[in-house]
């Protein structure tokens, strides 16, 4: 019998110097983009965002919510 109580979905895999430098570029590119979003005023009101999701659990959910509606 296995007594090892290891959650391998928890164990990080290793990451190359590449990889960690593609992911940080990339991280940092949705970052500008979402400051970017936010500076233009493309953004949606957070109490909008919950009664949509609030809405998807009923037998009429509303459209989802866009920045200007």
């Amino acid at each position: 019998m296995d007594t090892m109580n290891t959650d391998v979905t928890q164990t990080p895999s290793a990451e190359t110097e590449a990889e960690r430098l593609a992911r940080l570029a990339w991280e940092a590119e949705g970052i500008a983009e979402a400051r970017a979003d936010v500076a233009a005023g493309r953004l949606v009101d957070a109490a909008q965002v919950r009664t949509w999701v609030d809405s998807l659990r009923t037998d009429k959910p509303l459209p989802v919510p866009y920045a200007g509606s």
